[in-house]
């Protein structure tokens, strides 16, 4: 095994400068005799320290400073867009107006009517689109993709890409008819047989990853398609080659999705799809109706606006965790009477370069420091403290809480709990510039320090991934073990 806190156990050792266990107390310092008391103890438990014994374990590992995801993941939804009773609308297997299959009968879906509408009125059939190519880079909130409408005889996979990840495919069009959303019938080159369902899909990813939708394995199978019959189409087409661009739909026009409550401030922003380019062999009509996605964000998504002039920011953080014994006890070695992460941002502001909707290239022009952060996340003592951060105080009594309160060190303890959030000025990670003063039965304020090496710790610094202990619960050797 590989030690975290390199060897715990054997690493607690002879105290040495710090304190000699058999000094004379008389004469003493409250603050004096308590440090001694604990270093007795301390040793006393776990061993002596090596003289070389450092206590700060952080990793010093960046992540994402918007929100808690540094990782691609994807997950299908089962069922995409419910536009509710469709049976008023008549399935065509031939190629069939916009207007016939839809506009022209009154209440046709019984769910989404205003965006159905909406959609049908941006994209009439075989008219010529010009909007702005689609280019997606994720944003800072998780978001989803679900397509609203297909548009043409083709069969094909939708399939979306996210980073360096394989591509997923999120649905198979299996069917021919023209111009489908969701709880139509199918229409099968041997007859109906189901009912269209275009599967959603939920994204998150560290911001700034590229995200690309298309569609591939295209082929045509239906006759109303002349020449093109039977014909395999040039794949794929969606963002990866201009061929996607965003559709101009009412702000306030936004899908209702089932078992998903969208914020007040959720963005929707929607795509077309053209299955091939004007100007090849098949001679494509560019009216971007193919396939009909809703790219629906909580609040965010990955649209334009995170790329402003070419221009885009990724905001990261290197945070540090520290658990602080107070003193209040001298055998007491649970490292929770003040838990308190810190976090110091930086901002890498990113330039790209796009060809056709595709992004070519991206580099880092500049990168700035931003002021750092401290969140308190337990508070298990029961003495007035004044934390130092860097050059920042913070004294619990003035904040609210009451001295004599644990906070969130026993029963159920939530450990994503932010009891105070404040900026700090001066912190230095590698450092570790913090401490606290505490009240002691004199009357008289004394330090703690974080220690140097080879001292015994009343403060530890570890990844904001380690769990604090509960009440009297001390730390065990093995809790810093890893593999």
């Amino acid at each position: 095994m590989k030690s975290y806190l390199l060897q715990f156990v054997i690493a607690f050792g002879a105290v040495a400068s710090f304190v000699s266990c058999s000094k004379d107390l008389a004469g003493s310092s409250y603050g004096d005799v308590q440090k001694q008391k604990y270093a007795a103890n301390f040793v006393a438990k776990y061993g002596e320290i090596d003289a070389n014994q450092s206590w700060d374990f952080a990793t010093g590992e960046r992540q994402l400073a918007t929100r808690g995801v540094s990782t691609i993941s994807t997950k299908i939804m089962e069922k995409g867009i419910d536009w509710g009773d469709v049976s008023k609308i008549k399935t065509k297997a031939g190629n069939a107006s916009w207007y016939e299959t839809f506009i022209q009968i009154p209440g046709g879906v019984e769910k989404n009517g205003n965006l159905l509408d909406a959609m049908v009125k941006a994209l009439p059939e075989k008219q010529k689109q010009t909007g702005q190519p689609a280019v997606l880079v994720a944003p800072a909130s998780g978001f989803w993709i679900y397509p609203l409408f297909s548009g043409g005889c083709l069969t094909y996979d939708f399939k979306v890409k996210v980073g360096d990840q394989e591509p997923v495919t999120v649905f198979t069009k299996d069917w021919i008819n023209y111009q489908t959303i969701n709880g139509m019938p199918k229409v099968l080159e041997n007859g109906d047989s189901g009912v269209v369902n275009m599967k959603g899909i939920y994204i998150e990813a560290p911001v700034g990853t590229k995200v690309e939708v298309y569609i591939d394995n295209i082929y045509c199978h239906s006759k109303a398609a002349g020449n093109a019959n039977g014909k395999v189409f040039p794949s794929p087409a969606g963002t990866t080659n201009g061929r996607a661009i965003y559709v101009n739909i009412p702000d306030n026009v936004k899908p209702v999705l089932d078992g998903i409550e969208l914020k007040e401030n959720a963005v929707v922003k929607y795509i077309g799809i053209e299955d091939i380019s004007a100007g090849s062999p098949m001679s494509g009509d560019e009216d971007f109706n193919d396939l009909v996605l809703a790219v629906v964000g909580n609040p965010d998504v990955p649209q334009e606006k995170i790329i402003t002039e070419n221009q885009y920011e990724v905001k990261t953080c290197k945070p540090k965790r520290y658990m602080i014994e107070d003193l209040g006890a001298t055998d007491d070695f649970d490292f929770n009477d003040v838990v308190v992460d810190v976090e110091s941002y930086t901002v890498e502001t990113h330039k790209v370069t796009s060809e056709n909707g595709v992004i070519k290239t991206d580099e880092i022009i500049k990168t700035e420091s931003a002021p750092s952060k401290a969140i308190i996340r337990a508070m298990g003592g029961t003495i007035d403290f004044e934390l130092t951060i860097g050059n920042t105080k913070w004294v619990k009594s003035e904040n609210g809480f009451d001295v004599k309160t644990m906070y969130n060190t026993k029963g159920e303890v939530d450990y994503d709990a932010e009891l105070a959030v404040f900026d700090v000025a001066g912190w230095d990670y590698d450092d570790n510039n913090i401490g606290i003063k505490v009240m002691g039965k004199d009357g008289q304020l004394f330090d703690i320090k974080f220690p140097k090496t080879g001292e015994v710790p009343m403060i530890i610094a570890v990844d904001p991934t380690q769990k604090w202990m509960g009440e009297r619960v001390s730390v065990p050797s093995e809790w810093f073990y890893t593999e």
